[in-house]
């Protein structure tokens, strides 16, 4: 009894991983809104009704694939944020590693943040920025702890500005197209921002403009 459950459990993960990795390349291929749910089960050889037992739309699939990347990208953040890198090349180095998964799949990219804005729902958000969010909190709360970022405005407040600075910049690359998620762009609206986060004592020796993070 055992053994068969844990085949249908397996037969059902099997099917489920190969809708999402089917529904990764056509979208990377045609679009997401050029791609039918029929396109996606004939590719795989499954009836439509097994793919809406997985998923109650097409939408659906996008907030799953940011969620199977989120461990990998945990990894990078937190090791970012007990790194001894000073504290504006961390943040530069957090939203590098986000601009890079934006740059990898723009099509992609450019749905989930356009259904996020149009359908105001925050499946799309949770799907992968809480977790960016809480680190990013947590390095500003120790440039406060170590005296380099302002302590009259919460850390989970400064993190929601970039935040928002970040996405703005994600709309101008991806909807826009007014620069590229590989340009120094970003990285020059930080700076901006992150000169209004530093301390009375950081504004006389300030270093905030930094070249690119590594790896970029």
């Amino acid at each position: 009894m055992k053994k068969a459950l844990h085949l249908r459990e397996q037969k059902k993960k099997t099917t489920r991983d190969a809708i999402l990795k089917t529904a990764l390349k056509l979208f990377t291929e045609k679009g997401f809104e050029n791609t039918a749910v029929e396109d996606i089960t004939k590719r795989i050889h499954i009836a439509q009704s097994t793919f809406f037992n997985y998923f109650p739309r097409k939408e659906s699939i996008i907030p799953e694939m940011f969620r199977k990347k989120l461990p990998s990208f945990k990894k990078k953040w937190t090791a970012i944020l007990d790194s001894d890198k000073p504290i504006n090349i961390k943040i530069h180095d957090m939203f590098y590693t986000s601009a890079q998964l934006a740059a990898k799949n723009e099509n992609i990219s450019r749905t989930l943040l356009i259904h996020n804005i149009s359908s105001l729902n925050r499946e799309y958000d949770q799907a992968f920025f809480v977790e960016f969010r809480s680190v990013l909190a947590r390095v500003l709360e120790k440039g406060q702890l170590d005296g380099h970022i302002r302590t009259d405005v919460a850390s989970h407040k400064l993190a929601a500005m970039l935040e928002g600075v970040y996405n703005l910049f994600v709309i101008d690359c991806l909807v826009k197209r007014i620069c590229r998620v590989s340009s120094d762009e970003l990285y020059q609206r930080l700076n901006l921002c992150l000169e209004g986060f530093l301390s009375k004592n950081n504004h006389t020796e300030s270093g905030v403009s930094t070249p690119a993070p590594s790896g970029s």
